[in-house]
């Protein structure tokens, strides 16, 4: 008889954590399902162990080469929509379950045939009690998404539901008649957005998807742990390549501006510190989307991070045990406070309003002694307000601009930044548009360019 679940893991070179990740389905209150586990030319003997440890207990298989996330999955999901199972559960292969997860999606599903795609509740593997997040939306306006409890820690009183564009599918449960309406992932995005895509193209098909509050995982997040410009290529890439085909034609002027935005950022403060690799891949990357080149990175695309040259706040500290830090709205002070803890530097961060800067910079400046640093901590330095004068000034980033000895420095980084958005953004928008109209008439051209055959 055939199981009702079908789960598939999609792993590449990180075999104690796949082991762990399927310890922890095995150990699962619900076992009326099937495993599959789906192999992606690792290197590190991922796939004997599995053999070894686990046998007949899962389906095992082994590509000759990397098909990424996107690829890997659908090949299990290929295998487990033969076999016939109502419903499909990914997994990543660095997430542990909880064991009553697979029986509260499960319940979910079955309980209204409106969700087609319901997530998890998301926790960090590092910060067991931390949230990385229940699902996300996507922000139209700042192309991004946006996920929901994003940090919140020791939450209380979660909604059982969650209403979401996107969950991630490091652990999802979809229902396997939605998936032969609308078809699998779309291999093109390789890895990355690949999830977002499909999430989006349930909801245009009518589906909700959801998150369940009481389907706890833990997750690795593992992108700011790459030693390699890896995550930035494909985050980049395919997140213009997403929003050039769905988002309206008359808000792809403000998607060419925000590409110019992140490269600049990325060129000119990345080049203070002697970190170019960062920029080089941005660029090649959106060349690469405004080009319609998808799938695995071509050469030349990704390479190894360098260790910065120069620490630019480091040198302002020598003489000083103690920094104040008047910091702008919604800026993450964490950033600051981890930074001077590393220094071994006694840190205070007073959060204050625009309209409190020069009353509170007049203060500051009277009250601290010798022995104390005063400094205005920005989110970004170009996002600096003009009030901010005859201060040291550091963003999230830890770049720095020292106003007490250049007091229109950052004014002009800001022109020159923006005579550059004024001259690229025009040349970035007609190709934009170059792209949006390629990839919908594709689209509509072959009824639907994203669906994967599932035979």
């Amino acid at each position: 008889m055939v199981t009702l679940v079908g789960i598939v893991i999609c792993n590449f070179n990180k075999k104690e954590y796949l082991i762990r990740c399927i310890e922890s389905v095995l150990a699962s209150s619900y076992q009326n399902f099937s495993l599959y586990v789906v192999d992606n030319a690792s290197t590190d003997g991922s796939a004997e162990l599995v053999r070894e440890l686990f046998g007949g207990k899962l389906t095992l298989i082994i590509n000759d080469e990397n098909k990424g996330g996107a690829g890997g999955f659908n090949q299990g999901m290929r295998e487990a929509l033969r076999a016939g199972h109502r419903y499909i559960l990914l997994l990543d292969n660095d997430v542990v379950i909880d064991k009553e997860a697979i029986k509260h999606l499960v319940d979910v599903l079955e309980g209204d045939p409106s969700i087609g795609i319901v997530g998890s509740a998301i926790y960090k593997m590092d910060v067991p009690d931390q949230l990385q997040e229940i699902g996300a939306a996507i922000d139209w306006d700042g192309f991004k998404v946006a996920p929901f409890y994003q940090n919140v820690l020791q939450p209380k009183h979660l909604p059982y539901i969650v209403e979401c564009d996107y969950v991630p599918v490091c652990c999802a449960l979809i229902r396997a008649d939605a998936i032969h309406q609308i078809g699998l992932m779309d291999e093109k995005w390789f890895i990355h957005w690949d999830d977002i895509e499909w999430c989006y193209r349930f909801k245009k098909s009518g589906y909700r998807v959801v998150a369940c509050s009481r389907a706890k995982v833990w997750h690795k997040t593992g992108v700011a742990l790459h030693t390699s410009t890896f995550p930035h290529y494909y985050l980049t890439r395919n997140k213009i390549r997403f929003f050039a085909k769905y988002a309206k034609q008359e808000t792809l002027m403000d998607l060419a501006k925000m590409i110019i935005d992140e490269w600049f950022k990325a060129l000119y403060f990345g080049g203070a510190k002697g970190v170019h690799n960062v920029a080089q891949t941005i660029y090649m990357a959106y060349e690469d989307a405004l080009n319609n080149i998808t799938g695995r990175a071509k050469q030349n695309r990704i390479f190894e991070k360098e260790v910065a040259r120069a620490d630019l706040l480091e040198p302002y500290l020598k003489h000083y045990s103690k920094v104040v830090a008047l910091a702008g709205q919604n800026t993450n002070s964490n950033i600051l406070n981890g930074y001077m803890e590393r220094k071994g530097i006694e840190c205070l961060v007073l959060c204050i309003n625009e309209d409190e800067i020069e009353s509170a910079l007049r203060k500051w400046k009277k009250n601290v002694d010798e022995h104390t640093l005063l400094i205005y901590f920005s989110k970004h330095i170009l996002e600096t307000p003009s009030k901010v004068s005859h201060v040291i000034v550091v963003d999230e980033f830890l770049n720095v601009v020292d106003l007490r000895e250049e007091a229109n420095a950052i004014e002009v980084m800001r022109d020159l930044y923006e005579q550059f958005i004024a001259v690229m953004s025009p040349l970035i928008y007609a190709r934009l548009c170059q792209l949006h109209h390629i990839l919908n008439a594709s689209e509509e051209g072959s009824n639907n360019e994203a669906t994967v055959p599932i035979s």
